[in-house]
């Protein structure tokens, strides 16, 4: 077969090490469903898309520019002696998840431009017609452009304001002793005042604040107008070994001026956020919210004005684009029908995705790891591009496995359309459905970047050294986890009138000490559910309300709350799991303690390469990389020529611990640094932590920017477990989809983790779609029925097994499951 035939069939890769592949050569058939797959940090990312899909990137660039070329050195492409064969490619990596506040729905898939399009150009279909005599452009229905935005709030659609029934959490108690989070503690000088008002009004401040005189609560709210009040105040010094007097004779601005004040000067974030637990975003008086100008709210298509089709859930959205398209006349039907067609493909894409229930208006940072990662793919299974390969980064992350199918039904027709689909997966059920399979192994990190098999999934389930191929063949280890009865005499924490999104409920409960698993299909609310028990808990153990929850009941037992979500630990490469684990500190004091060091004067905040007027390298400061602006294209971070990407000075790099530089240690994966790295406790436990959960592949000093929301979420576990471990009072650690990016013989190690928790006397409450997951659990919460509006109830609540009885699709699984039967063959039977 002659080179050019081989590659128009295949994709050859040879002598690929990057990151931890080992020289290897593989062909990748195309015009194929080809699955990537291996025990998590085994190579199979490093190959697909730090590979090809990098490969691919910096081949376009170069063809864009010579101002490009001059950036990309050898050192900044995939470690590859050559690919063959390699065209355009469209990635999904969930290492990018991107939860930029102004991000939502509609920007992530692009179809905010198409509603865009269609309102400035289709103006008069249905009542209603634009104002003004100028003509429209897609910019007035974007309210973050001068033409779209509200002139009141600039397209922001609200202001905070400070709220009675924050500032006065619990009226049955006195003011100073509970009634009021504002006044617990010594927030402004106003505070001061309160006992000299009491005193000019004859209250007595013992009594619970609801029945204090109508007048005196006003005057504490609101203030006392142009009265002044006059007091003497002792104030403390810092040392508190004297005081200065104060004396004063002013109005009250009363409770809600003064947080609004003291709000409006805050001069960073941090320091604006102190005060939001007594504020809520209230809704502008002149855009009513959405944020838009006139224009935007005036404009109606299909009967509806553009803000309010954005709150509609992509079901909705699909069936007025179906009104609007049977409504366009001759005129009208050359301008609309190209536009309303490829919207209705992405909403298409949504609905088939499990996310029919989603608004376009939700913000990308209020939406689930998996639900994230699937509007993303939806923006790329959009197109009708054909001879492309499509790399897909777990697309099964969040899905319930009633959705599975139609993510497999869609690839196939990816590659019907005449394209390659590469997809880096976990889930037997959905590689046993591959045309092809390259599994990476045999273990991970440095004990991984091997190809063991590459070949049809029966191939695979035959190989004898292939975890990946156990599981296939219906050999892997069940989930193995003994649970912990929940009995009369458990305790529980309880949220009552609980409104948070989808989930309304008069009152929510989770046994004490226990794990509890949420359940239910894509939508159901389980994130909601879950973001409401971690906030709610917060707030009752700092005494301040939130809006999801009215009470909670039961949070004296908990000393702190973890929230392990997948959000990242860092955005740049300064981040790391060394720096964020604490480990790191620890390193530099045992560098600093060595005689070199000494000898030299050198403290350890000299080995930060965070910190300037050390021992990191200047020219990148400590990055290791420079970050290159490319004008009109992404920017580019490139490996620094100074430290060649060693972050420090030859000087720093010339004092050893235990024979290894500070960048060494850096180098080393978790795994070996349990090893080498046993003489400080505090170190060892932290290293041992990242281990339990399934790290021991990643390098201490990889770079935040490369890991996966699994792999931070796994990171802030370990953080959780070392918390859990030390401190005096017992937590509560919610996370969210944990076993999300794992193979099956890893979740193993993080439900064991769960039992480590426990075993502190923590209590562990996760939202979770892995069906052995959840039938290991002590106690679970199946939401539903259904997702967006048709769910958010609790349809099941008890132990697996009587859950198992009940009439929901998680329910149909749990039986299947629970009778060894594959999930993916059934649909629930419910």
């Amino acid at each position: 077969m002659t080179e050019s035939v081989r590659t128009s069939e295949t994709i050859e890769v040879v002598g690929a090490r990057t990151n931890n592949l080992r020289d290897v050569t593989v062909r990748i058939p195309k015009g194929r469903v080809v699955a990537f797959t291996g025990v998590s940090g085994s190579g199979k990312t490093s190959l697909a898309i730090d590979t090809l899909h990098n490969e691919a990137q910096l081949r376009y660039l170069e063809g864009l520019s010579p101002f490009v070329r001059q950036y990309i050195t050898q050192r900044n492409r995939p470690k590859v002696d050559r690919v063959l064969g390699l065209g355009a490619t469209l990635a999904v990596d969930q290492r990018r998840l991107n939860r930029n506040p102004r991000s939502t729905v509609a920007t992530i898939t692009g179809i905010d431009g198409h509603l865009g399009l269609l309102y400035s150009r289709l103006p008069g279909i249905g009542p209603g017609t634009p104002p003004g005599d100028g003509p429209l452009s897609s910019a007035h229905f974007d309210r973050h452009t001068p033409e779209g935005s509200c002139s009141a709030c600039h397209g922001v659609g609200g202001l905070w304001q400070a709220r009675e029934e924050l500032i006065i959490t619990r009226p049955e108690l006195p003011l100073f002793e509970g009634a009021s989070p504002w006044y617990a503690k010594w927030r402004s000088a106003e505070h001061a005042f309160i006992p000299a008002l009491a005193e000019k009004r004859g209250v007595d401040l013992a009594l619970p604040w609801q029945s204090l005189p109508e007048r005196f609560r006003h005057e504490v709210l609101y203030g006392t107008g142009d009265e002044k009040i006059e007091a003497t105040v002792d104030m403390p010094n810092k040392n508190e070994t004297s005081s200065w007097t104060y004396t004063s004779s002013e109005p009250l601005r009363g409770a809600l001026a003064e947080v609004e004040r003291v709000f409006a000067n805050a001069a960073t974030p941090s320091a604006k956020e102190r005060y939001l637990p007594y504020m809520r975003k209230m809704p502008c008086t002149t855009c009513g919210g959405t944020g838009y100008d006139e224009i935007a709210r005036s404009v109606r298509l299909g009967g509806l004005a553009y803000p309010e089709l954005l709150e509609a859930d992509v079901r909705e959205v699909r069936a007025w684009g179906e009104r609007v398209t049977s409504g366009l006349d001759t005129a009208q039907r050359a301008v609309g029908e190209p536009l309303l067609q490829d919207l209705a493909r992405r909403l298409r894409v949504l609905d088939r995705l499990g996310l029919a229930h989603v608004q376009l208006s939700r913000s990308a940072a209020t939406l689930s790891g998996g639900e994230l990662q699937r509007t993303r793919l939806a923006a790329q299974l959009s197109t009708e591009l054909s001879d492309i390969i499509f790399v897909l980064d777990e697309p099964g992350t969040g899905l319930h496995p009633a959705d599975k199918a139609h993510l497999l039904d869609m690839a196939r027709e990816l590659r019907a359309a005449g394209n390659t689909v590469l997809l880096v997966e976990h889930d037997p059920e959905l590689i046993a459905r591959a045309d092809w399979v390259i599994d990476m192994g045999p273990g991970a990190g440095r004990l991984g970047g091997e190809v063991l098999v590459s070949g049809t999934p029966a191939d695979v389930a035959g190989h004898p050294r292939s975890l990946t191929g156990h599981y296939l063949a219906g050999k892997g280890p069940r989930l193995r986890r003994t649970r912990r009865p929940v009995g009369e005499g458990a305790g529980w924490v309880e949220l009552h009138g609980l409104s948070a999104h989808n989930v309304t409920a008069d009152m929510v409960r989770f046994p004490v000490g226990r794990l509890t698993c949420l359940t239910g299909v894509s939508g159901s609310g389980k994130s909601s559910l879950l973001g409401a028990l971690g906030a709610g808990t917060e707030a009752a153990l700092a005494g301040t309300a939130t809006d999801t929850v009215r009470r909670v009941t039961g949070a004296e037992t908990f000393g702190w709350v973890a929230v392990v979500d997948q959000e990242p630990i860092g955005r740049t490469p300064r981040s790391n799991p060394a720096t964020y684990s604490k480990a790191f500190d620890i390193v530099r004091k045992l560098f600093a303690e060595t005689d070199e060091a000494r000898k030299r004067g050198i403290k350890a905040s000299w080995f930060s390469f965070n910190a300037a007027n050390g021992g990191r390298c200047e020219v990148c400061t400590g990055y290791g990389r420079k970050l290159v602006d490319m004008h009109f294209l992404p920017d580019v971070w490139v490996v620094c020529d100074a430290c060649e990407g060693r972050r420090y000075t030859p000087e720093a790099l010339e004092i050893t611990y235990q024979g290894l530089t500070i960048d060494g240690v850096l180098e080393l994966t978790v795994a070996e640094a349990v090893e080498r790295l046993t003489e400080n406790r505090q170190l060892a436990e932290a290293l041992k932590a990242m281990d339990r959960v399934g790290l021991g592949y990643l390098q201490l000093g990889q770079n935040a920017t490369e890991l996966s929301g699994g792999e931070a979420q796994r990171l802030k576990l370990a953080s959780a477990i070392q918390r859990g471990s030390a401190g005096r009072k017992a937590g509560l650690v919610v996370l969210d989809e944990p076993v999300s990016g794992l193979h099956p013989s890893d979740i193993q190690r993080m439900v064991d983790a769960f039992d480590l928790l426990l075993d502190s006397g923590n209590t562990v409450v996760v939202a979770e779609h892995d069906i052995p997951v959840a039938a290991s659990a002590d106690w679970v919460i199946d939401l539903g029925p259904g997702a967006g509006p048709d769910g958010g109830a609790v349809v099941a609540a008890g132990v697996p097994d009587q859950v198992a009885e009940a009439h929901t699709p998680t329910a149909g699984y749990f039986r299947r499951y629970m009778a060894g039967l594959p999930l993916l063959d059934g649909h629930g039977d419910h």
